[in-house]
C-alpha cells in the first residue's frame, strides 16, 4: 500500500499533468490565457482533493488489487 506521502505525491504530479492541459483548453476555447488560468486553478483545487480522497477511501475499504498483509492498521 502506497503510503499518504506517496499518495500525496502522485496526486501532485498528475495534477500538473491534468492542469496544463485544462488551462490549455480553457485557452483554445474562449481565447483568453486569463480564462484558462482560471478554469485551470479551480479545477487543481476540486480534483486534487476528490483524487486524493478517493485514494485514501479505495485503501481503507477496497480489497481489490490490495495485499492484505501489506495493510498497516
Amino acid at each position: 500500500m502506497a503510503s499518504v506521502k506517496e499518495t500525496l505525491l502522485k496526486t501532485l504530479i498528475w495534477r500538473v499533468i491534468a492542469t496544463s492541459i485544462t488551462i490549455f483548453s480553457g485557452w483554445l476555447v474562449s481565447g483568453s490565457w486569463k480564462f484558462g488560468l482560471a478554469v485551470g486553478g479551480i479545477d487543481t483545487i476540486l480534483k486534487s482533493l476528490g483524487y486524493f480522497g478517493f485514494e485514501r477511501f479505495w485503501y481503507k475499504f477496497s480489497s481489490y488489487g490490495i495485499d492484505k498483509t501489506e495493510r498497516k492498521k
